[in-house]
C-alpha cells in the first residue's frame, strides 16, 4: 500500500493529522492505512524527543508494544531499525511492517513485528 494520495506522505504540502510536516517516502508498507499513521507518529515524536538512533528505534518499539491499534496483532515482538537508506530483506509477521524515510531528518525506518 502507498497512502501518498490520502495524506500527502510524497506530497510537499502539509498533512493532514500526522503532526509536524516532514517530507516522507514510503518504500514499502502492508499495514493498514490507521496502523501506519501510528507507526508514524511514533516516529516523528521519538525523533523530536531523542537524538540517538539507537533511543529513537527502542521508543518506537516500546509505542507500537502499548498501542491500542498495534500490541495486539501478530505472534512475536516489535522491532525497530533506524538508519540512514538502507535495504533489508526479512521475516515478518504479514500486515505489519513499514519502511519509509524521514527525509527532513535523514533517517530511515524499519518497523515490523517478527515471530
Amino acid at each position: 500500500f502507498f497512502f501518498q494520495a490520502e495524506d500527502g506522505i510524497r506530497d510537499a504540502q502539509e498533512s493532514r493529522g500526522l503532526g509536524d510536516v516532514y517530507k516522507r517516502q514510503v518504500r514499502f508498507t502492508d499495514m493498514t492505512f490507521s496502523q501506519f499513521k501510528e507507526v508514524l507518529k511514533y516516529a516523528e515524536q521519538a525523533c523530536k524527543e531523542f537524538q540517538l538512533d539507537k533511543d529513537i528505534a527502542t521508543q518506537i518499539c516500546k509505542k507500537c508494544k502499548e498501542s491500542k491499534v498495534l500490541g495486539w496483532r501478530g505472534e512475536g515482538e516489535w522491532q525497530c531499525l533506524v538508519g540512514k537508506n538502507f535495504t533489508v530483506s526479512l521475516n515478518y509477521d504479514n500486515r505489519l511492517l513499514a519502511f519509509f524515510d524521514l527525509k527532513e531528518i535523514g533517517k530511515t525506518f524499519l518497523v515490523f513485528k517478527s515471530g
